[in-house]
């Protein structure tokens, strides 16, 4: 039976901002442990981990609610610790908090990747036709087509900084709307419920939030 439950960000726990929206999905026996691969680090230490060369960028959210950009090469060693540290605590499952894939990433219990469900679903649900992908930073575009193009899927990309304030859903819900998508995704894990019913409401399109689809697996295996 799965009780205890492992969240683990990118960024520096703790992530109410997710778990609000997460935990009550989950039922009322569920015990929640939450850890950050940035947790020990200094803001100079962070800073250092900034994407150099080709490594690719993540935005993250620290503590304070500021967001950084680390380089995901670099974080890969600190995510595993991680892992190890919730496996340490008796977590039954690891969750992580961000919708990109480590494939060199592996845990001794059950460990869910939001990129990875994700993917499974909607290419299971959609053979064919458009999607519409939102990303928080421009220099995530290109990957995000790689990522979801397939040869009877196009896929169109704007980018959303979740952190970033301010009503920028506005900006890009013209080029949605004209893309006319079969399915809209947020591809970030900071993308909150809020966006998911805008979206719904304004475009009339199935809204994939990474969170919300994460809380299902977990109530599943639960």
């Amino acid at each position: 039976m799965i009780r205890k439950i492992g969240f683990l960000t990118i960024g520096q726990s703790p992530r109410e901002d997710v778990l609000e929206e997460i935990v009550p999905l989950l039922g009322p026996d569920k015990i929640i442990k939450e850890a950050g691969a940035l947790d020990s680090l200094s803001r100079s230490e962070i800073e250092a981990l900034r994407p150099t060369g080709s490594d690719f960028p993540l935005i993250t959210r620290l503590r304070d609610g500021a967001s950084v950009v680390v380089g995901k090469k670099k974080i890969v060693p600190l995510i595993r610790s991680r892992v190890e540290c919730l496996e340490r605590e008796g977590v039954d499952l690891v969750a992580l908090l961000c919708t990109e894939d480590f494939d060199d990433l592996s845990a001794t219990k059950p460990l869910l990747m939001p990129a990875r469900i994700m993917r499974n679903f909607v290419f299971a649900v959609l053979t064919k036709g458009r999607l519409f992908v939102l990303v928080p930073l421009s220099s995530q575009k290109k990957a995000a087509k790689r990522k979801w193009k397939t040869q009877k899927i196009s896929v169109n990309s704007e980018t959303l900084n979740p952190y970033g304030g301010g009503d920028g859903l506005e900006a890009v819900l013209p080029a949605i709307e004209e893309a006319s998508p079969d399915i809209i995704i947020p591809d970030c894990i900071g993308y909150p419920l809020e966006i998911k019913e805008r979206l719904r409401k304004r475009i009339n399109r199935p809204v994939l939030l990474p969170r919300l689809v994460l809380a299902a697996a977990i109530s599943e295996l639960a």
